[in-house]
């Protein structure tokens, strides 16, 4: 417990890294990047309670951040803060319908998808507010920075590379993306409510300020 990565370059690697059955540790200010293939994991957080994620780049990834069942000790909370999560295949995806993780003030830009509930379920249990959202649909009229709206993320039944594992080595491809296009057009069922972040930041990528202050050696 109480352990501290700091100011650490992971790239290429199967998964960056792994927080398991543990409580206390913060991860911050490290870069991590291409984890690939189909388990490849920036950071993964497997019964890890209590944990500081903050000012991590987490880029390159077939996730940004996976969570197992974390946290798992009742009453705690792992906080996600301050985190340039980006060019992912998923940025956050969760195993399950889980609770008590608080994203606050991270970028969520360039993944294919945002976050993703395997399983079924949604991140609604979790907390989500002052994130930038590449894909946020709404204006700043009085120019605070804040969006007029809330950010809110849906998930689409048609989404077959959930359901489907083998599928998802075709993510991303003309395919899917039409499939996709077609299913958010005219959905087959009502979609979920997966997240509403009720204050979402505006601002370019490089006026936000998230992840490390690291100069990747690639």
């Amino acid at each position: 417990a109480d352990n501290i990565a700091e100011d650490n370059q992971f790239i290429d690697n199967i998964t960056g890294i792994t927080m398991m059955y543990d409580t206390g540790d913060i991860i911050r200010n490290n870069y991590i990047a291409k984890a690939t293939g189909s388990v490849g994991v920036c950071l993964s957080l497997k019964e890890s309670s209590d944990v500081v994620v903050e000012n991590n780049d987490l880029m390159y990834c077939s996730s940004g951040i996976a969570i197992d069942v974390s946290p798992y000790e009742p009453g705690s909370k792992n906080r996600i803060h301050g985190n340039r999560i980006a060019f992912n295949d998923i940025g956050v995806s969760f195993v399950n319908d889980w609770k008590d993780s608080v994203f606050t003030g991270n970028l969520f830009t360039g993944n294919i998808t945002e976050v993703a509930i395997y399983g079924g379920g949604s991140a609604k249990r979790n907390v989500w507010d002052g994130n930038r959202w590449e894909d946020y649909q709404g204006f700043d009229r009085n120019g605070d920075g804040v969006g007029d709206k809330p950010h809110r993320l849906f998930g689409y039944a048609g989404q077959v590379w959930m359901d489907v594992p083998n599928t998802r080595f075709f993510k991303g491809t003309p395919l899917l993306e039409v499939l996709d296009f077609l299913d958010r057009l005219a959905p087959f069922s009502e979609p979920t409510l997966l997240l509403e972040d009720q204050h979402p930041r505006l601002g370019s990528d490089k006026t936000f300020k998230a992840g490390s202050n690291l100069e990747p050696k690639l």
